[in-house]
């Protein structure tokens, strides 16, 4: 995750100006406590930018249901909900409840987690002031990297594509449907390139449609979530430890994985999928399993097992082979034909069914039963990490 943290140390001298009692508010979260000790002065500078009972029942509506939120320990959510009031208010500086760096640190990182449509800012500094033994307070300051001016434009530019978005999609289907829509969507609209700008967040996505993968993930999470559906931003590696992004996603209340990015071709150079605009539907909902075959994850907290397959893409269409059945062989060829795809992708529930078909297609030519007649060799691509064969139709 793109973040930046500046620290800077003050030293307080006069032990006359630090207070050992706490000040106290009853909101719906529990007891605001705040462990600093802060003058009348500062206490109001605190109310006057919006860190109020009222203000902080409201982030708290809003932000259940997200997924960092909602597994936060209850004394680390009032410190959260201090930071997203902050950072959505567009504040400046201001005294938080903590004097902890470590869980300022950890609630930041969840904020931002939890909320794609915060584009504006990378990070935050941080000011100690400190006795000799101790921190007594701490100043926050969030680092916003677009003027207040242009985050009000795009704000609009964002409303524009969700617009166009949901007008494609029939909002009371069910969880599967949204997020395989979502997907398409996306990887339809947008161009993997390195080089984009703002590519670390929506804007890369809803405004130049050009990313790189925590624009699109950050893009998947934004839209999923105006359907309903729990999207969460995971961040790891692949490959030669190649910093990456994707999501989990609870459908039908089962967690999955999504990599909207390994789901284009414009950034897999050698995709499987052929048949729908470049889209590859591989880690359309996989399992913790087959994504670390290829990812490692390094999140900044614990994630659930996804070990579900009934929502997988293979399983939902019918593509998901638990053995050789030719019924099931017909049916996949011949609805990617009516279809009018330019290819069909089966995937096997394990490398010995995977062996048998490919024993069965290829070694012994029945691949051909499915080609047109003047076929004489095939070429076809295989993921051999996730057990898929991918056969063209022209």
């Amino acid at each position: 995750m793109d973040k930046e943290v500046t620290e800077k140390v003050a030293k307080m001298d006069d032990i006359s100006k630090i207070s050992d009692e706490h000040e106290v508010i009853s909101t719906d979260i529990g007891e605001i406590k705040i462990d600093a000790g802060l003058s009348e002065e500062e206490w109001g500078e605190r109310i006057a930018m919006g860190i109020n009972a009222q203000n902080i029942n409201a982030a708290n509506k809003e932000c259940q249901g997200h997924f960092y939120y909602d597994n936060l320990e209850q004394e680390l959510k009032q410190l959260y909900l201090e930071i997203y009031i902050a950072i959505k208010n567009y504040s400046d500086t201001f005294y938080i409840c903590s004097i902890n760096p470590d869980d300022i640190d950890y609630a930041f990182n969840c904020v931002m987690g939890d909320h794609p449509e915060i584009f504006y800012t990378n990070g935050y500094m941080y000011t100690k002031f400190t006795t000799t033994d101790r921190i007594v307070k701490i100043e926050f300051t969030p680092a916003y990297t677009i003027p207040y001016e242009d985050v009000v434009k795009y704000e609009k530019d964002i409303e524009n594509y969700k617009n166009a978005f949901l007008t494609g999609v029939n909002q009371n289907t069910d969880d599967y449907t949204k997020i395989k829509y979502t997907y398409e969507y996306i990887i339809k609209n947008t161009e993997y390139d390195v080089d984009s700008v703002q590519n670390q967040n929506i804007l890369s996505v809803f405004v130049y449609g050009r990313s790189v993968c925590q624009g699109y993930a950050k893009a998947f999470q934004y839209l999923s979530e105006e359907l309903g559906i729990q999207s969460t931003l995971v961040v790891g590696y692949v490959g030669a430890n190649e910093g990456h992004a994707w999501n989990m996603v609870k459908c039908n209340g089962q967690y999955y994985y999504i990599d909207c990015t390994w789901g284009d071709s414009s950034y897999l150079e050698n995709s499987m999928s052929l048949s729908t605009g470049g889209i590859n539907y591989d880690y359309l909902n996989i399992t913790t399993s087959e994504l670390e075959l290829t990812h490692v994850i390094d999140n900044f907290t614990p994630l659930p097992p996804c070990n579900s397959v009934t929502d997988n893409y293979y399983v939902k269409e019918g593509l998901y082979f638990e053995g050789i059945d030719l019924v099931q062989l017909d049916n996949a060829f011949m609805n990617a034909k009516f279809q009018g795809r330019d290819s069909v992708e089966l995937k096997c529930s394990s490398k010995e069914v995977y062996d048998k078909l490919g024993e069965y297609l290829l070694d012994d030519n029945h691949i051909f039963d499915y080609m047109s007649s003047d076929k004489e060799s095939i070429k076809f691509m295989q993921n051999k990490d996730l057990n898929i064969y991918s056969f063209p139709l022209r």
